[in-house]
């Protein structure tokens, strides 16, 4: 009698616990995850990057180019994307970030493993037990992911407690409306962030390699792009790099190098190194332009 009241009651936490993950992560799901897991597959070209990438939007599609640009994505993201990419779908190019801060250590703890572990299958892991704990376990399982209990607690701290936002979203004072001072603040804080280190990470070049020896067994293109920064940016950044693009220059693979584009139009950004949604759209004309040019100059020559 005694161990059917204790199944009994085992299996009712169980089932709690069981729902209280299915509500977690549904709120995971909408303020985390959110349109991590969709990709367009009808496409035959697509570009990886971080944030730096998003700003671009869906007005890549007009140059037939999926946008598959996440926020704090790494090349382990971005590998795990071109894997699923080629598994998929018929890859013929891939455009790819290779800014200055795109090799940084920090981007070992600063990426979206737990969300990229979407497009993963058996084959990326060394493991069968590592593919189902970050396939399955870690990815839907709130309990175990710690990201999850911080995304949950920055929730309910900064979204359902904030009652200051409930009349309406808050005001950000845009990058071109900031003095002086506080531009070369906020840029000095973001390069302290990405060039604490004076070696580039290992982790990070190696599956960069990884990406290009993947793109070549597969013939596709692989172009490099660096994204406009702003002026106040570059000039504090000066010579700080860890030169992801020199590992594409070395595999005779083509830069598209824009950081100095917008150097005297703030307006253009909403920070120090990202684009707004005005700046998104103009630069993908001006970025896809000046490739059609130098296809139609290679075509003459």
């Amino acid at each position: 009698m005694m161990i059917k009241l204790f199944l009994k009651q085992v299996s009712i936490f169980l089932l709690l616990l069981v729902v209280l993950n299915f509500l977690l992560f549904l709120l995971i799901r909408a303020f985390y995850i959110k349109d991590y897991d969709q990709v367009d597959l009808g496409y035959s070209e697509y570009l990886l990057a971080d944030s730096h990438g998003t700003p671009l939007g869906d007005f890549t599609e007009i140059h037939d180019v999926h946008n598959f640009s996440g926020q704090s994505d790494s090349y382990l993201d971005m590998e795990r994307k071109l894997r699923f990419l080629i598994r998929h779908t018929n890859v013929k190019k891939i455009y790819i970030s290779v800014d200055d801060h795109t090799l940084s250590p920090t981007r070992e703890d600063q990426n979206n493993l737990d969300r990229s572990a979407y497009y993963s299958d058996r084959e990326d892991f060394s493991s069968y037990k590592e593919f189902i704990h970050d396939k399955y376990l870690k990815y839907y399982c709130v309990f175990l992911n710690d990201r999850y209990s911080l995304i949950i607690k920055n929730f309910l701290q900064n979204e359902l407690f904030d009652f200051s936002k409930w009349g309406g979203s808050r005001s950000k004072n845009s990058w071109e409306d900031m003095s002086a001072l506080q531009q070369k603040e906020i840029s000095t804080d973001r390069i302290n962030n990405y060039f604490e280190f004076a070696l580039p990470s290992v982790v990070m070049s190696s599956s960069l390699l990884r990406i290009i020896a993947i793109c070549k067994a597969n013939n596709i293109e692989l172009i490099g792009l660096r994204f406009p920064l702003t002026k106040t940016y570059l000039g504090i950044l000066d010579n700080e790099s860890y030169n992801a693009d020199s590992i594409l220059t070395i595999n005779d693979l083509h830069i598209v190098d824009f950081d100095s584009l917008y150097m005297e139009q703030d307006y253009m950004f909403r920070d120090m190194d990202h684009l707004d949604k005005e700046g998104g759209e103009k630069f993908t004309e001006i970025l896809f332009d000046s490739l059609e040019e130098k296809k139609v100059t290679i075509g003459i020559k």
